[in-house]
Order: C-alpha cells, then structure tokens, then sequence
C-alpha cells in the first residue's frame, strides 16, 4: 500500500475515535441528572435513595471508559515526557512506537481477551450486583472489550501515522 492508502486508514480509523467519544461523552448527561435528582431527593425531601450511587458508577465508569479513545486521538491521556522532550522528533517517535509495541498493544490485547471472558460469562450467567438494589451487571461489564477495541484501533491509526512520519525523514 502506498502513503496515501495509509493516511485514509488512519482517517478511517480516527473518525471512529471521533464519532465514539462524541456520542458516549453525552453519557454525563443522565449522569448529572441523576446526580440533581439524588441531591433533590436527599436534601429537599430526605428521601435518599438505594440505586443511584450505583448506577452514578456504572454512568461515570462507562463514560470514563468509552471516551478513552478519542482522549488518545486528541492526546489528552497523561504523558510523562521526561526523556522524549530531550530527542529529536524521528528518535521521539521510535520511543513512542516501542512503547506501543512493548506496552499498549500486549496489555490492551489482555484487556481485550479476558474483558470479552468476563463480559460472556457475565451475560450467560445473567449477572447481578450484590447490592440490594440487584442491578445486572453484564452491560458494564461488556464496556470493558469494547473500549480495549476503540483504543486498540486508535493505536493501531497512532502507529501508522508514526511510521509514515518515519518513512518521509531521510
């Protein structure tokens, strides 16, 4: 394939990181409503509520996680550029693909292996919370695989544009 096959992909494959992260980030919608109707319930009418401190963690876990993706597109996860700052920008981009080989990929493909046990065990055992609310819990648990999949896919665009950055220095 040549360069420009390549930069379609990445373009393919960041817009998917786009569009996810924008439709999951509307997840803090219902969150914050159902943190305004606890507060209400709690403070106005003293009438706390079972659920909601529950359902707040899953809201707040699928969110944080759904939209890690697209915080990779927008470089906005923490980096530590103690040693990178120092290199040049060819010798910064090798240490950032090592670190994608050596350390992204192996743990999100674990992430991805066992999250996908987890969620099908979940799902076919019909899962539920221990708490006395019962809510099940193979939908957050399902969160899980499908946010190792966007942020593997997302790494997977990061990479290429790296070697293509690689492949034009001479």
């Amino acid at each position: 394939m040549d360069k420009s096959c390549w930069i379609a992909l990445t373009a393919k494959l960041d817009k998917i990181s786009e569009w996810s992260g924008r439709i999951f980030s509307f997840i803090v919608v219902p969150l914050t409503l159902l943190i305004v109707f606890e507060v209400v319930s709690r403070r106005i009418f003293d009438r706390p509520t079972i659920w909601t401190f529950e359902l707040s963690n899953f809201l707040f876990g699928s969110h944080f996680m759904l939209v890690a993706a697209y915080g990779l597109l927008n470089k906005s996860h923490v980096s530590i550029d103690i040693f990178a700052m120092r290199l040049s920008p060819k010798r910064k981009e090798i240490l950032f693909l090592a670190g994608y080989f050596l350390f992204f990929f192996p743990f999100l493909i674990a992430i991805l292996y066992y999250g996908i046990q987890v969620a099908a065990i979940s799902w076919s055992i019909g899962e539920e919370s221990w708490s006395v609310w019962h809510p099940p819990l193979y939908p957050i648990k399902t969160v899980i695989p499908i946010t190792a999949g966007l942020l593997i896919l997302q790494g997977i665009s990061d990479v290429i544009k790296k070697i293509v950055f690689l492949k034009g220095e001479k």
